[in-house]
């Protein structure tokens, strides 16, 4: 903060500018915050008070910056963190600031629900892979880990199957009814410990064989082989 130029995001928002970056380099990415309040906005229905937000160069100061693996272009830990040179940042604004609606309003837990509904928002498709979600389906994260885990401190090829199982489950969960995100945001818990209650239970039952992986079959059928 001492060594980064020091913009403003409107009136309450605050963003720190790499110092290598040159003037005006942040014009964009104001852009991208704006449209991501109005995205969670109308999606999630959530309008939380402004990040400290920290543009960097490159991934390289990211990195030193945080305990995460060299292929994390943005992450969030109470500021939104995002390298304004790489070719997804919108959608990198939209999935990290989709956790600071989230976390704000004390929805912590799960960590898959967290990670998919921030991938649903950010309208991801990557993790669509015939490839990758026959990997997940066939030996899926245990719930434990999908429950607790902070995926970009993870080893980058578990990270990516924790995204993709995370993703998979959020989709099954919705079916395309956008009320069910909603419903899976109300049973989503503050402490790190299971949520009680059938929402949670539902939640829970998605990694049984009959319905998630049923589900994931489905995907499979619809998506092209991966490159």
């Amino acid at each position: 903060m001492a060594h980064f130029r020091d913009e403003r995001w409107g009136d309450a928002g605050r963003l720190y500018v790499d110092p290598r970056l040159p003037e005006g380099a942040h014009v964009p990415l104001l852009s991208y915050l704006d449209q991501a309040e109005h995205e969670v906005f109308a999606l999630l229905n959530l309008k939380p008070q402004r990040p400290d937000v920290f543009a960097y160069f490159d991934t390289e100061l990211l990195v030193a910056a945080a305990c995460t693996h060299p292929n994390v272009v943005a992450y969030y830990d109470g500021a939104l963190h995002v390298v304004t040179t790489h070719e997804d940042v919108g959608t990198s604004v939209l999935h990290e600031y989709t956790h600071h609606a989230l976390m704000s309003q004390g929805m912590l837990w799960p960590a898959w629900a967290q990670e998919g509904i921030a991938m649903h928002v950010a309208r991801e498709a990557w993790w669509l892979g015939a490839a990758r979600l026959e990997r997940v389906r066939d030996d899926p994260m245990p719930l434990e880990v999908m429950e607790q885990s902070v995926p970009y401190t993870m080893p980058p090829d578990q990270a990516v199957l924790f995204y993709v199982q995370a993703a998979s489950m959020v989709y099954c969960f919705v079916q395309g009814e956008p009320s069910r995100v909603r419903k899976l945001m109300d049973a989503m818990d503050t402490t790190g410990e299971a949520a009680q209650g059938e929402q949670y239970d539902q939640m829970s039952r998605i990694l049984d064989p009959s319905t998630w992986q049923g589900c994931v079959d489905g995907l499979m059928q619809d998506t092209r082989p991966e490159q």
